[in-house]
């Protein structure tokens, strides 16, 4: 209840129009609008404000103030469900370099007088030692793009790449120079519209860069909790207390059915309150670290990773920056053809079963294809599971997810678009048996091709 709550909540500040600082009502106020007790509402109000969609301002004039939600509110959950699948530096890295080649492709098209202008200016503070934030440039480049989904998951993954290396202190000085050479080379393939060499350029940079980093003592491949998520949870106690729970769930590499406590031996334990030690509950059941059993032999126990939450969230923030659907298919197009072609090169080694493909086209045949989906069973889960990367995976997944939140509202808006969207199936699955004939051929070239031609043929339908 409270969940639909809170959703009711986002709902109604999006369709106001988002106009952060206005109060949206009084406690007195909201239980009369949502209808809901005082205990239901007050945990939606958390969740809100976990969310960083609004938040309770006590005394005169107060009530649930709209807020704005910044790209915190998403690195937090992001870094909380790498960590509980143990992505690595290197997966890390792989998605930063498909990610910001997609970027550099983008904004070599966009690029416009007034990005040449901003682009020289960083450049010239880099040549002259200046400027100390060296991801000044990549964050520019994402602006460029015009897409607010490229620009907060190129921010997401660059955030978390650094917890993984911090001593910044101990760069030599000729690594500011390789930098300097490289940034200066993609500038200039961008500013003159050649988004094949801009992506190669941001290709050999970003491996340079890993290459680097894994050769250096502070570097580390799996993060540190206590690190990573300094504060991401927020402050208050039950936050605080989350955070710790979660923290002892990653260093004691706890696994899904493990029992973390009752409620009662929580509080003990934590020497918490029990409004506390709930608060903490809640979030850790929202990010789906944790559920709680009821009855004997019932308490809190650890939990499959799931990113249902940061999916939520990554909506929210992004709906508040005007994503549009077309926004998100250009990312998929860029997104899909870098998953078969690492899902190609991973049956060529081996590294794959094939017969997870053949059950995938199997599940879509029988199912609906947003079953399949939900089920993680579709084509496309399939090939991002094959890539063995869970970082790629995470963003593949996310990405998808959005879409078909999007797509299947417009559907239910607009009747002409409701019979596209149902008339899909009837084009993808033959279009996925080609894509997936080419891959168990051996033939990854064929199978991009075909990729890419099923993301063309879609993407009416999806902008």
């Amino acid at each position: 209840m409270a969940g639909r709550a809170a959703e009711q909540i986002v709902a109604d500040v999006i369709e106001l129009g988002w106009p952060v600082g206005q109060v949206l009502g009084s406690e007195t106020e909201l239980l009369q609008r949502y209808g809901v007790s005082r205990a239901v509402l007050r945990e939606a109000i958390r969740l809100v404000e976990h969310q960083h969609v609004a938040r309770m301002r006590r005394g005169t004039g107060g009530g649930l103030v709209i807020d704005e939600p910044d790209v915190d509110a998403v690195i937090g959950p992001a870094v909380i469900y790498l960590l509980r699948v143990g992505a690595t530096l290197d997966e890390i890295f792989e998605t930063r370099i498909v990610l910001e080649e997609i970027v550099a492709e983008v904004a070599s098209q966009r690029v416009g007088e007034a990005d040449n202008a901003a682009i020289r200016d960083t450049l010239k503070r880099e040549s002259a030692g200046t400027i100390s934030n060296f991801r000044l440039l990549h964050s520019q480049l994402a602006a460029m793009s015009a897409n607010p989904i490229l620009e907060l998951f190129v921010e997401t993954f660059g955030r978390i790449a650094n917890f993984h290396f911090d001593d910044t202190a101990a760069l030599p000085s000729e690594v500011d120079d390789d930098v300097r050479r490289d940034h200066n080379g993609i500038a200039r393939a961008i500013l003159t519209n050649n988004p094949g060499l801009a992506r190669e350029g941001m290709r050999r940079h970003l491996n340079a860069e890993a290459d680097f980093l894994r050769r250096q003592p502070a570097t580390v491949q799996h993060l540190d909790p206590a690190v990573a998520l300094a504060g991401a949870l927020g402050a208050k106690r039950g936050e605080a207390l989350a955070r710790q729970i979660f923290t002892e769930i990653v260093n004691s590499g706890a696994t899904p059915g493990t029992f973390i406590g009752s409620e009662a031996t929580l509080m003990a334990k934590h020497e918490a309150s029990r409004a506390v030690v709930r608060e903490a509950i809640r979030i850790l059941e929202y990010h789906r670290i944790a559920l709680t059993r009821r009855g004997p032999g019932g308490g809190l126990f650890v939990t499959e990773p799931d990113a249902s939450a940061l999916t939520d969230i990554i909506s929210i923030y992004l709906r508040r920056r005007g994503v549009k659907t077309r926004h998100i298919g250009e990312l998929r197009t860029g997104l899909e053809l870098a998953i078969v072609e690492r899902a190609a090169a991973a049956l060529r080694g081996g590294g794959g079963d094939a017969e997870v493909i053949e059950r995938a086209l199997r599940a879509e045949a029988e199912q609906s294809m947003a079953l399949a989906f939900g089920h993680s069973e579709d084509f496309h889960s399939v090939l991002g599971r094959l890539t063995g990367n869970r970082a790629l995976q995470l963003l593949h997944h996310v990405t998808i997810r959005l879409g078909w939140q999007f797509f299947s509202q417009i559907a239910a808006a607009d009747p002409r678009a409701g019979a596209l969207f149902n008339s899909l199936p009837t084009s993808v699955r033959p279009a996925h048996q080609g894509i997936a004939d080419a891959m168990l051929a051996g033939d990854t070239e064929l199978a991009v091709m075909r990729m890419r031609a099923h993301m063309t043929a879609t993407a009416p339908h999806i902008s």
